[in-house]
């Protein structure tokens, strides 16, 4: 009976812990004082000044846009380098080359977005947009590769693949007509994993971002610097209630391709 109630007061404090600044971060978006400090009535004004802010939404914009791209990307490169690992017979490397996948989730951003920046201008590459992307790209790619690799390796216990292919599909025909939507399901949840972590990631943007682009982080990073007021409180909650949508449809969409595939 103590431990229960230890179990249940532990997992209060917890939760506490973590959502309670955002329950006070959502109460203050509402609140009608230019400072976080006392509650001074309750106004939409904080809303409204957001949506008017052309900076911050062309910084929203820009990071949107960007986590698209690396999404897009490290979902692409996620497919082969899973469907290479998973479905190839071993090849010499592939420890080093499986291990080198996850040399980015493990790698400092900091240590990560000096080597970037001094290779792209060893390279004399522009530091624009396309450059960005593919820096995030990189970043993402661990959890996009862990997400189809492991389900790659269930499918492979139907042998629904060779399947196919005993019943006259090439390899490809089969690639594209049976494992693919079959992965589509990992594939989905590692892109907006991606999406999120690029959406959200400062270093990398602040070491690669180029003249011109300014992302919502750095955005942020810069109005920090007066004080935190209750438009960025407003911002915080429109993106909670972002993710949160995110996290229903990838729901949503799995549990649809689950049973599409199943029938």
């Amino acid at each position: 009976m103590k431990r229960g109630r230890f179990l249940a007061s532990y997992c209060a404090a917890l939760f506490a812990f973590l959502y309670l600044p955002l329950a006070v971060m959502f109460v203050f978006s509402f609140n009608d004082a230019r400072r976080n400090v006392v509650w001074r009535g309750f106004t939409f004004k904080w809303y409204k000044a957001l949506v008017q802010d052309v900076e911050l939404m062309r910084a929203m914009w820009t990071s949107l846009e960007l986590a698209a791209a690396a999404a897009a990307i490290a979902a692409f490169l996620g497919m082969l380098a899973s469907y290479a690992m998973v479905r190839h017979q071993p090849f010499g490397g592939r420890s080093a080359y499986s291990a080198l996948l996850n040399v980015p989730l493990m790698m400092p951003e900091v240590a990560l977005g000096v080597g970037i920046l001094s290779f792209l201008i060893r390279a004399g590459y522009e530091l624009d947009f396309a450059a960005l992307a593919c820096a995030h790209a990189l970043i993402c790619l661990p959890y996009t590769v862990a997400a189809i690799r492991a389900r790659l390796i269930s499918l492979q216990e139907s042998s629904l693949e060779e399947a196919a292919m005993d019943l006259g599909a090439t390899e490809f025909q089969a690639f594209m007509k049976v494992t693919l939507p079959l992965a589509m399901p990992a594939i989905i949840s590692g892109a907006l994993l991606s999406f999120t972590v690029s959406f959200e990631d400062f270093v990398i943007s602040f070491f690669i971002a180029g003249i011109g682009i300014v992302t919502m982080p750095i955005k942020i990073y810069s109005m920090m610097k007066f004080g935190v007021t209750p438009e960025i409180n407003a911002l915080s909650v429109c993106l909670v209630a972002a993710t949160l949508l995110l996290l229903a449809l990838n729901a949503a969409l799995s549990l649809r391709l689950e049973d599409g595939g199943r029938r």
